[in-house]
């Protein structure tokens, strides 16, 4: 499954490890040019 998450945070980058090591397709997307 592709899955987007908007908000590099530290919620939203830990749902994106999860989910990427769950095997999913993850597209991370942030506002500002760093993190």
């Amino acid at each position: 499954m592709r899955v987007a998450i908007v908000g590099a945070g530290l919620a939203g980058l830990a749902a994106a490890v999860e989910l990427a090591d769950a095997g999913h397709q993850v597209d991370l997307y942030e506002g500002r040019s760093f993190v």
